[in-house]
């Protein structure tokens, strides 16, 4: 009950106050953003209000399946099923994540359906080194909200 009740508090605070980080994206694409249509614009603003809350709930575990009633309520299962698949998270091409990965969070919107995830993944090995990891996302509006229908770590065909 009380993680329900948090997971609520979270969601509603995330979606309902625009990111600072969503501002300087907006800064720094001016003219991009300036084109989006106002479904574009609420459909950035879900997933971006979503992954902050989902990786968050991925980084404190001690919060149990938080991040698995999140994606229960706004992804569909047969992304879910892709992440049972591929033994990691589809949703941020991973198995865990860390809160550079939260501070590094960009979302843009690529059409009126795709949206373009990113955030740098550093590692501690210098032989790796640091990464931008990105996930495209699908979002199709779902009674009075969305749903993240697709996932995919390769760039989608935004003719269809």
């Amino acid at each position: 009950m009380i993680r329900k009740l948090y997971l609520a508090i979270s969601l509603a605070l995330c979606l309902a106050v625009a990111p600072q980080a969503l501002y300087a994206q907006k800064g720094k694409a001016k003219t991009a953003v300036c084109k989006l249509n106002e479904t574009q614009k609420e459909k950035q603003l879900f997933a971006y209000g979503f992954y902050k809350t989902y990786m968050n709930s991925l980084l404190y575990t001690q919060l149990g399946d938080l991040s698995s009633v999140i994606a229960e309520k706004f992804v569909s299962p047969s992304v879910m099923k892709k992440s049972v698949d591929m033994d990691g998270d589809v949703l941020i091409d991973a198995q865990a994540c860390d809160e550079e990965n939260i501070r590094t969070l960009k979302v843009v919107p690529l059409n009126n359906d795709w949206l373009c995830v990113s955030y740098l993944w550093i590692t501690p090995y210098k032989d790796v080194g640091t990464k931008r990891k990105v996930v495209y996302i699908k979002v199709k509006e779902q009674g009075n909200s969305f749903v993240i229908e697709d996932a995919t770590t390769k760039k989608p065909d935004l003719r269809k």
